[in-house]
């Protein structure tokens, strides 16, 4: 697996909760960002049922999620966020989200998609995938290819654009990894910017994320490392 040191110019982030950008692909944000590419993060969800207090107003989460988004987004040095204010566990691979999302890929004319991987399901015996980050993860990749490629999908989104390369995160079968070594701290500090989620757990939080990207790095040979499962659009790359 190889390190990808090139910077993209122009990167969509596609996620579907305000704090899902930070934990998937946070590190390879921040230093995109910090040597000059322009990133947009697309936020499907609003966020309001992810807790588990049933006293918290679903209007009030998601207004606090709002708030902890603008804080993350600026400490990760994203340029613009857009968001589809859909209702959390709501999202549909459909054709209305698609012509959204290829909306928005022929508007900002990315280099590199970065998203979900949604074939990504189980993660051992404790934990399966969001149902959102699937169904976005896959409305993504349609909206990539063909949809945004080729003219006569959905021709009110705009002309056609083709993406060179998309990044899944959350992937158990990466193929590509980009080091984080010097951004590892601004990681933490953007996913510690989701309070509402945190809670108590700040320092464990902040433990598993550093823990898990050396873990990585060790093995790409970096001190910190992020992974992803790179498709290459048939386009070739950078390179």
């Amino acid at each position: 697996m190889r390190v990808f040191k090139e910077v993209p110019l122009r990167v969509l982030c596609i996620f579907a909760h305000p704090d899902d950008a930070d934990v998937g692909a946070g590190g390879t944000i921040a230093k995109w960002s910090s040597a000059g590419a322009i990133i947009t993060l697309v936020v499907a969800c609003k966020g309001e049922k992810g807790t588990v207090d049933a006293s918290i107003p679903s209007t009030i989460l998601a207004e606090t999620r709002d708030l902890e988004l603008k804080l993350s987004a600026d400490t990760l040095g994203i340029s613009s966020i857009e968001k589809l204010l859909i209702d959390d566990g709501e999202v549909e691979n459909n054709s209305l989200l698609r012509t959204k999302l290829v909306t928005l890929i022929r508007s900002f004319k990315p280099q590199i998609v970065l998203s979900h991987d949604p074939t990504a399901i189980f993660f051992g015996a404790t934990y399966f995938n969001h149902r959102d980050h699937r169904e976005l993860g896959f409305a993504v990749l349609d909206s990539v290819l063909p949809a945004s490629h080729l003219p006569h999908y959905f021709p009110e989104a705009g002309p056609a654009h083709s993406v060179e390369r998309v990044f899944l995160s959350g992937t158990q079968n990466p193929t590509i990894s980009v080091d984080v070594s010097s951004t590892i701290k601004l990681k933490v500090k953007a996913a510690l910017c989701h309070k509402s989620q945190v809670g108590m757990r700040s320092q464990q939080l902040s433990d598993s994320i550093k823990e898990s990207a050396k873990h990585l790095g060790k093995r790409v040979g970096v001190e910190c490392a992020e992974y992803f499962r790179d498709i290459a659009n048939g386009r070739g790359s950078f390179e």
